[in-house]
């Protein structure tokens, strides 16, 4: 059965969570919130995911099962599902995206199965074609997301990546991008969202981004 929540109401000036999994780029992140007058706190203990918390990022850099063994050792793996369970808003972003689906050809591990689906490595198309995906490139929205608030519908991301999310539900997906074949750069589902694309090294589009 479909769980049934509402994403939580942020207030005025939320509290965000960004979870430390140690393959994470924390610092860009942090200074991205840091830069909107976003209060926010690095989560080293799952124990600090606390009420006061008003949202999560799961960001990520490296390997699917790294990242998934260090979530696992650091016990952080049902405290986020149960966060997730709460209505808490959460955003993924690149591998921390990744993490969030069933499984991962890159690895064995299974991820936190959130979002049902699988990662696959990118298919070099070309001798030309460069894995991984690195460097700007236009998204193409491809449905209403409150995180697309005043961004154009082609505007550029960056991206560094050599493994692509297909959710089994393509309604969730809310912006792609084209790189060999159409990629999926975004999903929405209930209050999980997450990005392919680093919006913290995205620049002032990037920033509005998380703003919205």
């Amino acid at each position: 059965n479909k769980r049934d929540k509402k994403n939580k109401k942020m207030t005025n000036n939320p509290k965000i969570g960004i979870i430390n999994h140690n393959f994470a780029n924390l610092h860009s992140v942090k200074k991205a919130l840091d830069y909107l007058n976003c209060p926010n706190k690095i989560i080293n203990n799952p124990n600090d995911i606390s009420k006061e918390i008003d949202g999560v990022i799961l960001p990520g850099v490296g390997a699917f099962d790294a990242a998934i063994d260090s979530l696992q050792k650091s016990k952080f793996i049902d405290p986020i599902k149960y966060i997730v369970s709460t209505g808490t808003p959460i955003l993924g972003v690149c591998l921390g995206m990744q993490l969030l689906f069933t499984n991962s050809e890159e690895g064995e591990l299974k991820g936190l199965d959130l979002i049902k689906g699988n990662v696959t490595e990118i298919i070099k198309k070309d001798k030309d074609m460069k894995i991984p995906h690195m460097g700007w490139n236009s998204i193409k929205i491809k449905s209403n997301s409150i995180l697309f608030n005043n961004i154009k519908v082609e505007e550029y991301f960056y991206f560094v990546h050599g493994y692509k999310c297909e959710p089994k539900d393509k309604s969730i997906i809310t912006s792609s991008v084209t790189y060999g074949d159409e990629i999926c750069s975004s999903i929405e589902y209930e209050n999980i969202f997450a990005t392919q694309f680093h919006p913290e090294k995205s620049g002032e589009i990037g920033l509005n981004f998380l703003k919205s």
